[in-house]
């Protein structure tokens, strides 16, 4: 039989009265409570059932607590008598219950820098690291979530002839560097606003302050006093406050137009030597989420979209990957959710030139070099680890197979192995060192690769904490470590690096130092300690302005009381073997001084 189906629209639900309380209710209370009394029991004495601390449960299973952590699960297999008692008291959470997510490898770091003192400084303890953040970033604000209300932000776009100038600097300093648009195009967006500043539209104005922001960040400091009159900071923070306004004016939170995300992610590239790499982090999620809701999480040729918005589209959401992996290292997150839930697939390796907005199709690839390589050769490698059989992220710290095996250091190498032969063939051996954006992708791409076997063969893997790892292993991390600092030299001492300045100098390889620090402390003489200290002086004299600023944060307290004993180490070993002891360096002078 054939019946028509007909849908009604149901009734809006009523509106429950809110019932009086039932006073037959209350005397049935009050009669059980009398009965419970006539039995002994002190009904006000009673304390009401606590219901479990959820943000403590996952704390703690994040941090893989087990039963002798002081906490006894529900599910238990043999209940305790705790479990079963009626009066249970809500457990405490263990100390520092908020850092129970932080990866190993920064636990590590901690560790190392919280190492007992004997010597009467001042013993930084557990947590060194987040206490340093605390210090630095007193007012725990970050970027999104420090708008002021003022909406007259449009008063502050510099005269057109500053306006060129600093896209020019951003052209010539951080567009290279980051790659998250296509560079004619947005020019012709700033040609066609500067000419009417008062009727610019919102996603274009916030675009334009941050390129603004960005821009005055990688000035060299007597560049800015020179144009704007003012000290440098003065300038950041003016256009750090009118980036800020203009996002909050176009709804950064809510708007889908992908020039008001590419201002955002611009905001966040130029702020990561001042913000709290925790407030990073967090901003970065925000910004994933941003643009999981564009769509860029997806690639654009499944979407139906031109050729040339599916590009910029990678561009931007590599940048973010990237940019999260960083800021979650830093922060001691140790890892992104992001492993296998996007496929958009890499840039291509074309040049701005070869791409124009009405193309029909994508262009090939360059067999060479072009002015993506240096973003290309970083996407590469989280690309690789994404599509290896380790869920090993970038920079986090264990490894294991699918299956959830753990992945011996065999297998380890040999992944590290392809994706070193990877880079080498399709980027490095086209690069010209003589170029400086060549250069700058040899020295970072190196340095990745040193930092993953680094990570792999880390003493933290041991059950005894490296006690018992062979000499040769102790030779190899420490050789890594020379390795990274060194290459971090290198790229100070090379002069036509110094432009890119805003963007080098917050790559500080802090674990490599740290790990090389305390090797040294046991390893006092030969070649390798020569070396080592050879590279943290230079290293040191790179970063003292740096360094003196944060001279009272108890992270660089730590690493300078670490030193401090590692050199004595070298001293006391000398004057052991009745030899010269050696002559202090002016660096260690200068943190004999200072601390």
């Amino acid at each position: 039989h054939r019946v028509e189906c007909e849908y009604r629209v149901p009734a809006p639900p009523r509106r429950r009265k809110r019932q009086s309380p039932d006073p037959q209710l209350h005397a049935k209370v009050r009669r059980y409570e009398e009965i419970l009394q006539q039995h002994g029991v002190r009904v006000d004495e009673l304390e009401p059932p606590q219901l479990p601390d959820r943000s403590f449960d996952l704390a703690a299973s994040f941090a893989g607590a087990t039963s002798d952590s002081g906490i006894e699960s529900k599910y238990s297999p043999n209940p305790t008598k705790s479990n079963l008692s009626t009066n249970r008291r809500k457990p405490k959470p263990p100390q520092n219950a908020p850092y129970a997510a932080t990866s190993e490898e920064f636990k590590h770091l901690e560790e190392l820098l919280g190492a007992s003192d004997d010597e009467g400084h001042r013993k930084p303890g557990p947590g060194v690291i987040h206490q340093a953040y605390d210090k630095l970033h007193a007012d725990g604000s970050g970027l999104l979530f420090a708008f002021s209300t003022r909406d007259d932000f449009k008063r502050l776009h510099p005269e057109p002839i500053k306006i060129f100038r600093l896209w020019q600097t951003y052209l010539d300093c951080v567009y290279p560097l980051t790659m998250i648009f296509h560079a004619p195009t947005v020019q012709q967006q700033i040609l066609d606003a500067s000419a009417d500043l008062e009727n610019v539209p919102e996603s274009t104005e916030a675009l334009m302050f941050a390129i603004y922001y960005a821009a005055v960040v990688a000035l060299p400091p007597e560049d800015c006093q020179a144009m704007f009159g003012r000290p440098q900071p003065a300038v950041v923070n003016k256009y750090l406050l009118a980036t800020q306004q203009a996002l909050n004016a176009a709804k950064v939170l809510k708007n889908l137009d992908i020039a008001v995300l590419q201002a955002l992610v611009i905001l966040l590239l130029a702020s990561r030597h001042t913000i709290d790499p925790r407030s990073m982090w967090i901003h970065c999620g925000a910004a994933i989420r941003i643009g999981q809701r564009i769509g860029l999480h997806r690639d654009g040729s499944s979407l139906g979209l031109s050729p040339f918005d599916t590009e910029m589209r990678r561009r931007l959401w590599w940048q973010i990957v990237v940019l999260d992996a960083r800021a979650a290292e830093l922060s001691g997150a140790g890892t992104s959710i992001l492993t296998a839930l996007f496929d958009t697939r890499l840039p291509s390796n074309v040049n701005d030139s070869n791409l124009k907005p009405e193309m029909g199709e994508i262009p090939p690839d360059h067999p060479g070099t072009s002015d993506m390589t240096f973003c290309l050769a970083r996407y590469e490698v989280i690309n690789f680890l994404k599509r290896s059989n380790a869920t090993f992220f970038f920079f986090e710290s264990a490894w294991a197979k699918p299956e959830g095996v753990p992945a011996t250091l065999a297998e380890k190498d040999h992944a590290i192995d392809e994706l070193e032969q990877r880079l080498e063939e399709k980027y490095l051996r086209h690069c010209d060192p003589q170029i400086t954006l060549h250069f700058l992708t040899k020295m970072f791409s190196r340095t990745a690769v040193y930092r993953m076997r680094l990570i792999a063969h880390h003493p933290r893997h041991y059950p005894d904490k490296g006690a018992s790892m062979p000499t040769e292993e102790k030779d190899l991390l420490c050789r890594l470590s020379l390795n990274m600092i060194e290459n971090d030299n290198i790229t100070q001492r090379n002069q036509s690096a110094s432009k890119f300045a805003w963007f080098v100098n917050s790559n500080l390889q802090f674990p490599a130092l740290i790990y090389l620090i305390s090797e040294l402390r046991d390893r006092t003489r030969g070649e390798l300690a020569d070396r080592g200290w050879q590279a943290i002086g230079e290293g040191f004299q790179y970063r003292i302005a740096f360094i003196a600023e944060r001279k009272r944060s108890p992270m660089f307290q730590a690493i300078a009381v670490l030193t401090l004993k590692a050199w004595q180490a070298r001293e006391m070993d000398a004057l052991a073997n009745n030899e010269p002891v050696p002559e202090p360096p002016d660096f260690i002078l200068t943190l004999r001084r200072i601390f």
